[in-house]
């Protein structure tokens, strides 16, 4: 058995309205990326995303390259660390505003599927935002659950389901006492990753990550307090987490890319916590 650290951001790229301009928003989504060397992104309402990836791509003090493994215009994206993935596949569904892709970790027997989201809009009722987080947990799990998790030479259907990755702005609290729940959460078989919102947005706490199925290990859970990077510019807390994935080496791969291996971490939910924001 090996270990792999995988870093995770998840990030609504658009700002509040009349604060921040999309060229600030662009540099400032690079520093972030430069200061948490995230391997997945999972990205809300990604406007002007193809100049975004082209411009992060492009700085070289980032020392990393991303791909794009889904795309759902105006509403979600999936970007993958390029020396990451061995094989990635975007899947299609009737599912609206969800950007999905199966991967395949490099050097790994591990597949994950990664979904980012995003949610009905506010002005949206409420009965109507969880109706479609419903309608996304059963896609994801049912594609989960057909999936399996091996390397895929088998026609033998695996038991364990693939694990998912869920993460993006849900645009409403789905810990709160509003539709569901996350007792009702986790009787779909997710987790939600908990963190503690910043003092901007704890009443506006929309933003999140999840697992499926259940993921053990949140020994700790910290907060990042960064007052002196202009997150302002976005209207949501930028949410990274660290997880620990245990594999077994796969056969198929020559050789495995030391730089891919990792010590031991503990699941980590952090936020970057952006300058104070004068609510509305």
């Amino acid at each position: 058995m090996a270990d792999l650290n995988l870093k995770i951001l998840t990030i609504n790229l658009k700002g509040p309205s009349g604060i921040g301009k999309p060229d600030k928003r662009r540099t400032t989504f690079i520093d972030i990326v430069k200061d948490t060397k995230p391997d997945i992104i999972l990205v809300s309402e990604p406007g002007g995303f193809k100049k975004t990836v082209t411009d992060l791509n492009k700085d070289r003090e980032s020392g990393q390259k991303f791909i794009t493994a889904a795309f759902t215009k105006n509403h979600a994206a999936v970007l993958v660390k390029e020396n990451l993935i061995q094989d990635k596949k975007e899947l299609e569904t009737e599912t609206e505003r969800v950007a999905i892709s199966k991967i395949k970790l490099k050097g790994t027997s591990k597949t994950f599927l990664v979904a980012a989201y995003h949610g009905k809009y506010t002005s949206v009722k409420k009965p109507a935002k969880v109706k479609a987080t419903q309608e996304l947990f059963e896609v994801l799990k049912s594609i989960a659950s057909d999936a399996g998790n091996g390397s895929g030479t088998s026609q033998i259907k695996q038991q364990a389901p693939m694990t998912v990755l869920l993460g993006g702005d849900f645009n409403y609290n789905i810990e709160k006492d509003e539709g569901v729940l996350v007792d009702d959460i986790a009787s779909y078989g997710y987790a939600v990753w908990p963190y503690q919102a910043s003092e901007r947005r704890k009443r506006l706490k929309k933003d999140f990550i999840l697992s499926y199925p259940t993921l053990a290990g949140y020994e700790e859970v910290t907060v990042l307090l960064d007052k002196t990077t202009p997150y302002k510019c976005y209207d949501h807390d930028p949410l990274f987490a660290s997880l620990t994935v245990h594999y077994v080496t796969d056969p198929n791969e020559e050789q495995q890319d030391p730089t891919e291996k990792s010590q031991k971490s503990r699941h980590v939910l952090c936020v970057q916590d952006c300058m104070e924001l004068e609510e509305k």
